[in-house]
């Protein structure tokens, strides 16, 4: 009942906070047998854990009591007076096509699995989608493929991605991939502008560029992946619904974005067939 309202991101910080009451509740119990090292030994769990739900609730830009409430989305902000665009003044059909900017042109299936057999340097970003899929045996085979195709492959891992701390690095070291092939946030953020082509694998929030800028939603100030730094990326997801905090992820219709919809492993093994 404590935690049947708690979903999706949240669900890490309430695993931590979780972690923590055991720890009150060992103290506890060595108070009431009159054992001193279980009563040092539940205060440390209990402290360490409350530190750690502290840093994670700042991190994700949450509050303790929303998350344990469920409350997961905000309202739309309301429009700034002043700030909505002017209707432009008629003009005739010739000079509106001459003063129309011409539309970016969209980064397609055929040009993607070009580029992916071309690529030098890939980064792999691994998200809840992947674990719900089960696809993380599916991505380390993709990691291997790029590799043999001589790409280098790093994969971007976020601190809450997933039911609790470490979850993708669990399952991806699980699937045998070598545990140095994975990269912290802060430590692969950089490098998303330096590659040649990212491959987001069911992650949405973490990569929610609008946590920069949307002020008002659960997200907004929350740390993410710089996948919106990478020149060209590929993302797979179940659909184009918004993710657990109800902020649309402006990456979906980018041109530069080509989006595979559907389960994780099927987008996946349709990437694998561009390098067979």
């Amino acid at each position: 009942l404590f935690v049947i309202r708690v979903g999706g991101a949240d669900m890490p910080i309430t695993i931590s906070l979780l972690n923590s009451l055991s720890g009150v509740a060992g103290g506890i119990a060595g108070m009431a047998v009159g054992d001193p090292l279980l009563v040092c030994v539940g205060g440390v769990v209990g402290a360490s854990g409350l530190l750690l739900t502290q840093n994670m609730c700042k991190a994700m830009n949450r509050r303790l009591s929303a998350i344990l409430t469920g409350a997961t989305s905000a309202p739309q902000p309301a429009a700034v007076p002043g700030t909505q665009p002017e209707e432009p003044a008629p003009a005739d059909d010739a000079q509106e096509a001459k003063a129309a900017p011409a539309e970016e042109e969209r980064f397609t299936e055929e040009a993607a699995a070009e580029l992916v057999r071309k690529a030098k340097k890939v980064i792999l970003v691994a998200g809840y989608g992947m674990a719900l899929s089960q696809a993380q045996g599916d991505v380390a085979q993709l990691a291997r493929a790029l590799t043999r195709n001589g790409a280098e492959v790093k994969f971007a891992i976020h601190p809450v991605a997933g039911r609790m701390p470490g979850h993708m690095s669990v399952l991806l070291c699980e699937a045998d991939v070598d545990y140095d092939a994975l990269y912290m946030m802060d430590d692969i953020n950089p490098e998303f502008a330096q590659c040649d082509i990212a491959i987001s694998v069911g992650a949405n929030d973490v990569t929610n560029p609008a946590a920069n800028t949307a002020e008002g939603t659960p997200i907004y100030g929350m740390p993410v992946l710089s996948l919106c730094d990478a020149p060209y990326r590929i993302m797979c997801c179940f659909d184009t619904k918004p993710g657990y905090a109800g902020v649309p992820n402006p990456l979906f219709t980018d041109p530069r974005t080509l989006f595979l919809e559907g389960d994780a492993k099927d987008s996946v093994q349709k990437i694998l067939g561009w390098l067979a």
